[in-house]
Parts: C-alpha cells; sequence; structure tokens
C-alpha cells in the first residue's frame, strides 16, 4: 500500500507471505541395464528420511516480510525518511555432527547417536527487527548548487538481529547466534554524510 507523495508526506507499507519448499534428490542404485552397462535406476525400496527425497520447507524458507518506510518534508529543505523492516525467522537444517551412515561428502548428517533423525530444515531462526533513520538538510550554494547534509541511524533500535547460528548438535555452542559481517545485523551504526549537486 502506498499513500504516494502529497502535503510533503508519503508512506509505503508490503507485506509478503512465502513458502519454500524443495527435496534433496531420490537415491539411486547401480545396476547392469539391459545393454550389459552399469546404470543408475531410483532405488526400488523406502529409505530412511535422511536420505533423500523428503519434501520439506526448504533452507531459508521464511514465511513472512513486511517493511514500512516514509518520507517526510518538513520545510525549509530539511526531510526526515526512515524504514522498518521485519523478517520471519529462516529455516536451516540441524545436524548431528557425526557422519553415522559413513558417507563423507553426501551425508546430511541428520542421524543421532540414538537412532533418531533431525527433522529436516527444522531449525528456525530469529526474526529481525530494523529501523533505519535519515535527517537530510539541504543548503543552497547559489545557482544550481545546493550541498546535502545527512545524519543516518542504522539499526537506530540497537535490535539483537543475527544471520548466522550455529546448528550443530554435538557443539556445545548449539543454537547460539555466530558472527556475521553483513550490514543487515550489525548493532546500532551512525554516520554523516555530504552530497554536492551542481
Amino acid at each position: 500500500m502506498t499513500k504516494r507523495y502529497s502535503d510533503n508526506w508519503q508512506v509505503t507499507a508490503s507485506y509478503t507471505a512465502a513458502w519454500f519448499k524443495d527435496r534433496n534428490p531420490k537415491r539411486a542404485e547401480w545396476v547392469v541395464g539391459s545393454e550389459g552397462f552399469i546404470v543408475p535406476r531410483p532405488v526400488s525400496f523406502t529409505l530412511a528420511r535422511d536420505l533423500g527425497d523428503e519434501y520439506t520447507s526448504a533452507a531459508t524458507n521464511q514465511r513472512g516480510r513486511a517493511t514500512l518506510n516514509g518520507i517526510w518534508d518538513i520545510g525549509k529543505g530539511l526531510q526526515l525518511s526512515g524504514i522498518y523492516f521485519y523478517g520471519a525467522g529462516e529455516a536451516r537444517q540441524a545436524t548431528s555432527g557425526k557422519d553415522l551412515r559413513n558417507e563423507g561428502s553426501q551425508s546430511e548428517q541428520r542421524l543421532r547417536p540414538g537412532g533418531s533423525i533431525i527433522d529436516r530444515n527444522s531449525y528456525q531462526s530469529d526474526p529481525i527487527h530494523r529501523v533505519d533513520v535519515r535527517l537530510q538538510q539541504r543548503i543552497p550554494l547559489g545557482g544550481s548548487v545546493t550541498v546535502d547534509g545527512m545524519f543516518e541511524v542504522f539499526n537506530m533500535l540497537n535490535h539483537d538481529n543475527f544471520g548466522s547460528y550455529q546448528t550443530n548438535e554435538s557443539n556445545r555452542n548449539y543454537g547460539n547466534p555466530e558472527p556475521n559481517s553483513n550490514i543487515a545485523y550489525l548493532p546500532r551504526v551512525m554516520q554523516l554524510g555530504f552530497r554536492l549537486a551542481f
């Protein structure tokens, strides 16, 4: 929804509901084909859930995203703008940390030592809340030359947003957030800027 720019202000809001699902390929078995060559074919018997072909939420599945942004022209070249972003938690794959099926790089490591299987992409990260604000002052310098001074605050409310987690169940930090240098997950940051137009 958008309230178009009039009376010196504008607001836009949007919400997206989504479902992202997928499956890992079905395992193959190797047999001697009709021409005498060894060829793959789909496994002809039922496998455990962690061995492929299980249709579930995909990694990074995020059920909802919302944004709200606005601009207010206060007057005399002063403008205030901001954006609020919300992102629901994302699906991630937890692992046992042990290759109990001895599959090497193909192992999903969902089998636990006790025999239970970790549900596919069942670990849910925390949601993201972020407010960014900008205060901008335009100063005319004569003719068509202007300078804009800008003061910006990112993650103004200093909300704890995390983009990475420890998902290995055998790690003592399992479930805890891990460092992520992406600006979307940083704590509060402030900056000053200038822009010259001519």
